[in-house]
């Protein structure tokens, strides 16, 4: 064994030499730095592209986060195939093989000897990178400060991800000189490796994961460059990379020692039989790596824990459910740290977490453990989730719903309604193909969805399927049997909805597909009266308090008469069995109500960019066009130059005003964007943003108009970018009419 290590040893040392002649050290070095000085001539150039406005952090984490893709997915795998072609090739071209095997030398260690200069050169090209990396991310900060940056260094960090782009590397570099040194051309080895980077490239824009492919296993790798995202220190892109490096490795030292395919596999019954437990132990092991990871549940206690830093000081976290946004948890913050473990039968079902005027959406049932990492600051609102439902979690948060030809193309455009037997075919397929992506669906870290939500999207699937098929009926004909779906079709549909689970009954999409299926095919005059009786004659329970409140409310929004709608509401609460569901739709009329046109809008207090305090009555005798927003909101962003542009574009009516209203907690960030900012729009932010609450006001942007007596308009008034905002403006009631024309 010391023997072994001595030529392994004296080979490395020789052929370290060689690469001297190759240039390889240079291309090592322009290869690491390439990313990191485009990035810095590109924020010297261009003012945009140095503005920073995420969470606080690193400025050499942020700017590792922006370049690993870059380098780890091209670069870095250039490099390896052209230096593995190098290292090989020469020995090919001048018949070095023969004299490096007149050496006192064994031919393992001539192999790797190889092997470990590309390793080295790798190695020194990926410390270069690092370095570089960091030197120019502190020299841009320097120059450029931005307020959420700054120079500290999470060493920890840095290791780990420095170590997982090692190991996955080895993988490509194992291949990358097995081709080389058993191909004696220079052009097959790289052609072989640029078709690597081909399927990189299919696979990113296909959302496909190739596991068989070493070349992809370092985008799976990069897709996490935020190590702190992994449930585990190492994912497993990471270990499939020691495992094609230990194959390749083999595969290319016993074919190179046994100077062909033939000698070295198939010589003789026993190297054949070697060569089938070879690889039946390669299978294994590489089924045994790339198997589905299914999140394994305690079945007593559900536990949320977690750490948030925060701007400002957090007492509490609480946690709610979507649906009715029921308490379920008020969980203390100590020192950045909160814990929170409970007994009780929490059912499957989106909640959210709440913190301030922030909320995140996740999944949770019973005996769950999940692991927060909160970030969030007065513009910004980062929250990393790990644990069972690691998931669900990226399937909600990357709205991960496959490209559907069917409901993006021909439900909405409403196709083959003369040709029925088409649209059930598309219908079919979809099924089909939405049975198969939730069956297959995984993480990047080949985590599954747990067997009870992936149930709940078959369900969901089937749910839209039948809505879109009543539909397609309703447009065409109930009656006429060329327009009956398959039986068989139906049949599986409804089968697959004979247990419905809690979180679908929660959905908007199955309330509209019960309610839907209350009303008789021929149509009615009175379909909401129908619908009440339906559900008054249901058995009590869940379901019948879900869809009483959900028609009750649809009711109420339609209602224009406030007398009316709190007659209605009056004569429907006593029936609901489960009292949050009529304490819910209590709240939601008053929010109703209070947006009703004609209702005094309320004594809000908003402040100018002088600091002086105002409410709506400044702007009597005049329509009043809000625009609620924030420094932290990114739609915001998108409408705030389509609302400056009509602000600038009725600027001739002295009776209109555009007024851009901050719900930001830090008066201070507010005045720092719009600083030196100049529009037509007039800037306020806004003292108590909870007093918008009432108003319905839980997500922006939002739009309202006042009108001249200060009473509400439109509460709900179409964003900028839609093609109404306009119109519905013009249609205005003037005592005076000014048109100008451009």
């Amino acid at each position: 064994m010391k023997k072994e290590l001595h030529y392994i040893k004296t080979a490395f040392a020789a052929e370290w030499l060689k690469t001297k002649n190759l240039g390889l050290f240079v291309l090592a070095v322009i290869f690491a730095v390439i990313a990191p000085i485009l990035s810095f001539a590109t924020k010297i150039i261009f003012e945009d592209s140095r503005v920073y406005n995420g969470v606080e952090k690193s400025a050499i984490h942020q700017s590792f986060l922006s370049l690993l893709s870059m380098y780890g997915e091209f670069l870095l795998i250039l490099f390896i195939i052209i230096s593995a072609t190098r290292v090989a090739q020469i020995d090919h071209k001048n018949n070095g093989w023969t004299f490096l095997e007149t050496q006192p030398l064994s031919k393992f260690s001539i192999y790797t000897g190889k092997f470990f200069v590309v390793v080295a050169l790798f190695l020194i090209s990926e410390i270069l990178f690092f370095a570089s990396t960091a030197f120019f991310a502190s020299l841009t900060q320097a120059i450029f400060p931005q307020t959420n940056l700054d120079y500290s260094i999470d060493i920890l960090w840095l290791i780990q991800i420095f170590l997982r782009l090692f190991v996955v590397a080895l993988g490509v570099i194992s291949l990358q000189m097995m081709l080389s040194i058993i191909i004696s051309g220079f052009i097959w080895p790289f052609v072989i490796g640029i078709l690597g980077l081909v399927l990189n490239v299919v696979a990113n824009q296909r959302s496909l994961i190739f596991d068989f492919s070493p070349y992809n296993n370092i985008n799976v790798t990069l897709s996490y460059p935020d190590s702190y995202e992994l449930n585990s220190y190492f994912n497993y892109s990471e270990y499939m990379g020691i495992f094609w490096m230990i194959v390749f490795l083999l595969i290319g030292y016993v074919w190179y020692s046994c100077r062909g395919f033939k000698t070295a596999f198939i010589k003789n019954t026993q190297t054949f039989v070697r060569t089938l437990f070879g690889i039946a132990l390669a299978v294994a092991l590489y089924f045994f790596i790339t198997k589905p990871i299914y999140p394994v549940k305690k079945t007593s206690e559900t536990i949320i824990e977690g750490f948030v830093a925060s701007s400002k000081q957090i007492n509490e976290i609480t946690i709610v459910s979507q649906e009715i946004e029921e308490p379920i948890a008020k969980i203390p913050v100590k020192e950045g740290n909160f814990f929170w473990k409970s007994k009780k039968n929490i059912t499957l079902n989106n909640y959210r977490i709440i913190i301030g005027q922030k909320s995140h959406i996740f999944v949770l049932s019973k005996g769950d453990h999940l692991k927060f990492d909160i970030k969030i600051d007065p513009k910004n609102f980062k929250v990393i989730m790990k644990g069972t439902r690691k998931a669900e979690n990226e399937f909600i948060t990357a709205n991960s719903n496959r490209n559907s030809k069917f409901y993006s193309w021909i439900v909405p455009q409403k196709q083959f309604t003369n040709t029925p037997e088409k649209f059930y075919r598309e219908a079919k397929v979809e099924w089909k193909e939405g049975e198969k992506y939730l069956a297959n669906y995984r993480t990047k870290e080949n985590i599954y969805f747990a067997d009870d939500f992936r149930k709940f999207q078959q369900q969901k699937n089937a749910v839209n399927m039948l809505n879109a098929i009543y539909d397609f009926q309703k447009m065409t004909s109930f009656i006429d049997k060329k327009f009956v779906p398959p039986k068989e079709f139906i049949n599986e549909l409804q089968s697959t909805l004979k247990k419905p689970s809690g979180i679908l009954l929660s959905t908007q999409e199955y309330k509209n597909y019960r309610i839907k299926r209350f009303l008789p095919e021929e149509g009615t005059k009175s379909p909401d009266s129908i619908a009440f009786s339906k559900i008054s004659k249901m058995p009590l329970g869940l379901e019948r308090d879900q869809l009483l409140s959900y028609q009750l409310i649809k009711m109420m929004d339609l209602i224009k008469d406030e007398q009316q709608r709190n007659k209605l509401f009056l004569s429907k609460v006593g029936e609901f069995k489960d009292k949050k569901y009529g304490k819910y739709v209590a709240g939601q009329l008053q929010v109703i109500n209070n947006q009703q046109k004609g209702k005094p809008f309320p004594a809000i207090a908003f402040f100018d960019q002088s600091g002086k305090k105002f409410n709506l009555t400044k702007f009597k005798g005049k329509y009043v066009v809000i625009d609620f927003w924030a420094t932290w909101c990114g739609p915001c962003k998108e409408t705030t130059p389509v609302f400056e542009y009509f602000a600038n574009h009725y600027a001739y009516d002295d009776k209109m005003v555009f007024l851009s209203a901050s719900i930001d907690e830090d008066k201070n960030k507010w005045k720092l964007d719009i600083k030196n900012k100049k529009t037509p729009v007039q800037q306020s932010w806004v003292e108590d943003p909870n007093a918008l609450a009432k108003l319905g006001v839980n997500a922006i942007p939002r739009f309202m108009i006042i009108d001249r007596e200060g009473k509400i308009y439109n509460a709900n008034f179409p964003r900028p970018d839609d093609s109404n905002f306009q119109d519905l403006i013009d249609e205005l009631p003037r005592k005076e009419t000014f048109k100008l024309e451009f």
